[in-house]
């Protein structure tokens, strides 16, 4: 999305430990970054607290290799612009290249030093949404840094209606359906987690989407689908969503247009707390405790199947007409 801000004629290169990820990309030249991370070396140990840095373990050759990497190429190739996504030890070193910097930011509670430092030195913060998502407690001046990108997901293009989803998915056009993107973070719950609150709220149908094993004991009410390339028939057909509160997954729940019901993750400074709190705020979301009971969900799921979704039309329509790279030199 970034690269097509720029004009066809000005390069693209992508700094990138994972090439993979951009096999069918055209638009520019990808290059291979070592890891910063090594089999016998548990990263959450070398993490820094209340710090400059966040994560810049000493002795480890693949990240001295990696920043070695990215100034060797800087100062060979000068470029008139660094965007960095979410790093802030990336931002730091190429800053001292002396390059401009555009940092990606998230929510979340990021009043750390290190990351108000980043924030500080950037030229210009780039965020992943719409100012209608933006944190009650995002000080004036970051926002005021900020260009926002708005609302997108790779689903942005789909128009199939709830009525063809069912009927591709062989799902009655009047049943309860709740689709529970069970991710493969630390928010995934066992198929026995799904089969209690399957067998607690009988009139739902429940479609399990994601990695996880069939069990063989769970309930008529509850189908295993496991991974799936297009999970986008699955979250039209639903008239609630369950998922964590990731980017991706608030996306594209959203542009399905579908009820949904969150199960925040604990991530480092409470981003996607902080992302449902926003969302929730706008009447989008409603957030479910941890260790809801199993007896409670069926309150949930009529509460939440009520929604109006429509409040999301905003939020992909929004479009800012400034140029996120504008006014940078």
């Amino acid at each position: 999305m970034l690269a097509e801000r720029f004009a066809p004629d000005v390069p693209v290169h992508v700094f990138t430990s994972a090439p993979q990820r951009f096999a069918d990309w055209q638009r520019g030249t990808v290059h291979y970054l070592p890891p910063d991370s090594a089999p016998d070396r548990d990263p959450a140990a070398d993490l820094l607290q209340e710090e400059i840095f966040h994560y810049a373990p000493v002795d480890l050759p693949g990240l001295q290799q990696r920043m070695a990497r990215m100034a060797t190429w800087v100062a060979n190739h000068r470029p008139a612009l660094f965007v960095v996504d979410l790093s802030v030890e990336v931002l730091l070193l190429v800053r001292l290249c002396g390059v401009r910097t555009a940092l990606v930011r998230l929510h979340g509670h990021r009043d750390d030093p290190a990351h108000v430092a980043a924030f500080r030195l950037a030229d210009r913060l780039l965020a992943p949404f719409s100012p209608h998502l933006e944190d009650a407690h995002t000080p004036a001046w970051i926002r005021r840094k900020t260009r926002y990108l708005g609302a997108f997901s790779r689903y942005d293009h789909r128009t199939e209606s709830k009525a063809v989803c069912r009927e591709q998915l062989k799902l009655e056009r009047d049943a309860k359906v709740v689709t529970v993107i069970n991710g493969s973070g630390g928010g995934a719950r066992e198929p026995g987690h799904w089969g209690a609150i399957a067998r607690a709220c009988p009139e739902w149908t429940f479609l399990l989407v994601g990695k996880v094993e069939a069990a063989t004991d769970g309930p008529d009410n509850l189908q295993f689908v496991g991974l799936v390339r297009d999970t986008f028939p699955y979250l039209r057909a639903a008239d609630v969503v369950v998922g964590s509160g990731g980017t991706n997954t608030m996306m594209e729940v959203g542009a399905a247009r579908t009820p949904f019901l969150s199960l925040p993750e604990p991530r480092p400074f409470d981003e996607q707390l902080c992302k449902m709190r926003a969302l929730e705020r706008l009447d989008l979301t409603r957030i479910l405790e941890p260790n809801l009971p199993v007896d409670a969900w069926r309150d949930r799921l009529e509460d939440a199947a009520g929604l109006d979704t429509s409040a999301w039309d905003p939020l992909f329509a929004w479009r800012s007409d400034d140029d996120p790279f504008g006014d940078m030199g």
